[in-house]
């Protein structure tokens, strides 16, 4: 299984941009079931905290809503995740606090990796990342 990250997400439900095709495509291959993958507690929250920024609440809301239909059970973030993503920053200076919880919930799950525009995740140690394209 794959993990999802939230920019695939922002470019499928947003506005024009070149990646917004292949990130649709990302997604409709879960809906189709051609595509184990699944998302992390932490999208939700940058779902919102993006649409909210843009002053987009409305849809954030609804893009919400569409995440918890096509992933039902995503997957939720613990002890175990929160301490992987502090060891990670502690290794990787540059390295954010959400794209750590994301990289922590690959390596604790053991998932095959993340897909992802975010060409950071390529500088972890044992992380493999999907491009979109």
């Amino acid at each position: 299984m794959r993990l999802i990250d939230t920019n695939v997400v922002v470019y499928a439900a947003g506005k024009a941009h070149p990646l917004q095709e292949e990130a649709r495509k990302v997604l409709d291959r879960v809906a189709e079931g051609t595509l184990h993958a699944n998302i992390d507690a932490e999208v939700f929250q940058e779902i919102l905290h993006v649409y909210s920024a843009r002053r987009e609440r409305t849809k954030g809301f609804d893009t919400v809503d569409d995440l918890l239909v096509l992933f039902p059970n995503p997957i939720p973030i613990g002890r175990e995740e929160i301490e992987a993503a502090r060891d990670l920053t502690r290794a990787y200076s540059f390295l954010g606090a959400r794209d750590a919880i994301h990289a922590a919930v690959v390596q604790t799950h053991e998932l095959e990796g993340i897909i992802t525009a975010d060409k950071v995740f390529d500088r972890i140690k044992g992380l493999k990342r999907f491009d979109l394209r």
